[in-house]
């Protein structure tokens, strides 16, 4: 174990760290070495984020196509799966490429856990300065990882970076970006579907991002709270990027539910009424009993002539 966690601190987690602190020496703060930093990250990862980007705008485009397929195989899941995916593959649509971005990012998460820990857990000069590369300048002072941003507003807004924000001002901020994000990168087109199908979908992909909400200010509470300011900074460098694909998606989109009640209902009635019995119209029943008494008065005829 020794081994593999040796591997990922010399891959990741010191690259990752020599980074922050040549930042750090550049501008003197840390949380704005963690942004430029997401910054330089994002930049990187460019070229697979536009190839997911694109990826994603075609998968809007094909939405239609995707929706005939569903309904075509409504009850043959593993024969909708297959078909959507050959439709994908006509078009040239790579199912790696929506996921690449998140499995680079999820190691990267990962290294600046740890390279905070490095500063938070050995907080000694001599240390710090042997992790650092011969060719960067050396630190002359323990940095200083505070964040006081927030300060202006509230004196007792400190929140230091290696701990977690005993505020709740990143966690918070964490997850209302996630939920703008998330909102932006689902098509609009769904607002617009009538069918009851497509609208309890519609409603799905609102609740999910209300989910993602709980779950990212959780693990930002458990967390350093600077994961949290690169969590904040990754997604508006994400939603940016998504507004040239999506515009604003189904940010200000309410789910519309009455399509899905009132055809449900509907159809409940349909269902009640023909289990129902008909009942026997007036009309019918006037005119069997006007047949009745007139049969009656043929028969009395017939027996007044028959004693005449």
């Amino acid at each position: 174990m020794s081994l593999i966690s040796n591997f990922f601190n010399f891959v990741i987690t010191y690259p990752i760290f020599n980074a922050l602190m040549l930042l750090y020496h550049l501008f003197g703060d840390f949380g704005l070495s963690i942004v430029v930093l997401t910054v330089a990250i994002t930049v990187a990862l460019l070229p697979l984020t536009w190839r997911q980007l694109k990826s994603m705008k075609a998968r809007l485009a094909l939405q239609p196509e995707v929706t005939g397929i569903r309904r075509k195989y409504a009850q043959d899941l593993k024969a909708q799966y297959e078909a959507t995916q050959e439709l994908y593959k006509q078009h040239g649509i790579s199912t790696a490429a929506s996921y690449l971005p998140l499995l680079i990012q999820i190691p990267i998460f990962t290294g600046l856990y740890f390279a905070l820990n490095i500063v938070l857990n050995h907080p000694t000069l001599p240390y710090l300065n042997s992790i650092i590369y011969p060719f960067l300048p050396p630190l002359n002072s323990i940095p200083n990882i505070g964040l006081n941003w927030f300060t202006m507003l509230n004196a007792t807004w400190h929140i230091s970076l290696g701990m977690p924000d005993p505020m709740h001002i990143l966690p918070i901020l964490a997850g209302i970006v996630t939920f703008i994000q998330m909102r932006m990168s689902q098509p609009q087109a769904l607002a617009d579907i009538k069918d009851a199908t497509m609208q309890l979908t519609q409603l799905i992909q609102f609740i999910l991002p209300l989910i993602m909400v709980l779950i990212t200010i959780f693990i930002a509470w458990q967390l350093a709270a600077g994961l949290a300011l690169y969590r904040i900074t990754s997604l508006l460098l994400n939603m940016i990027q998504q507004f040239f694909v999506t515009g604003k998606g189904s940010l200000f989109v309410v789910p519309h539910v009455g399509g899905i009640v009132d055809s449900s209902g509907l159809k409940d009635n349909v269902e009640r009424q023909q289990s129902q019995p008909r009942p026997r119209s007036s009309s019918s029943t006037s005119t069997r009993s006007k047949g009745s008494s007139a049969r009656r008065r043929r028969r009395g005829s017939k027996k007044n002539k028959r004693r005449d």
